[in-house]
């Protein structure tokens, strides 16, 4: 049986993956889709809901996260073992990051200085840093991460376990 203490915290971790999805539409007005089992994300008018761009990524892309200022989208290919970084004026991959195996959610900080990006093969979160696209850290943490959300403020970041139904902070 559940507890209310992780019962509250998969609640917050769902509301932030939900805001998360919502920050696709800082790239207004345009959204970046993921196409699973692909390597490529379509690239949508949200006016006309038309598909106006299709850029190549890396392999099986999964998780998609805008950055605040709209400039730049982070893609994960989970079997690449890379996140793709799309400039959104041009539609193009302008850098490929080596990140863990198998990754997967990804989230950017409030400020636009740092990526997370839940690395479901080996375990562990890849920091990014936004201003050259390098890792600065990898963190260990449960089982099988797959979503990762960041605090409005940026402090604390949840990730949520699913190899072994934890969330680790």
């Amino acid at each position: 049986m559940i507890n209310k203490k992780k019962l509250f915290l998969i609640a917050l971790v769902s509301k932030a993956m939900l805001f998360m999805l919502v920050s696709i539409v800082g790239a207004a007005p345009f959204a970046y889709i993921t196409n699973l089992n692909s390597t490529n994300v379509s690239v949508i008018d949200t006016i006309n809901n038309t598909v106006t761009a299709t850029v190549n990524v890396g392999n099986q892309s999964a998780g998609v996260a805008v950055i605040p200022d709209g400039n730049k989208v982070y893609v994960t290919n989970y079997f690449g073992k890379t996140v793709s970084v799309i400039n959104t004026a041009t539609n193009t991959v302008t850098a490929t990051v080596p990140v863990g195996s198998q990754p997967y959610g990804v989230a950017v900080t409030p400020d636009g200085s740092k990526v997370y990006v839940a690395n479901d093969g080996d375990d562990t979160v890849s920091v990014i840093d936004t201003s050259n696209n390098t890792v600065t850290a990898m963190v260990s943490v449960e089982n099988g991460p797959h979503g990762v959300a960041v605090t409005p403020d940026g402090t604390k970041v949840y990730v949520a376990n699913n190899g072994d139904d934890t969330i680790s902070v």
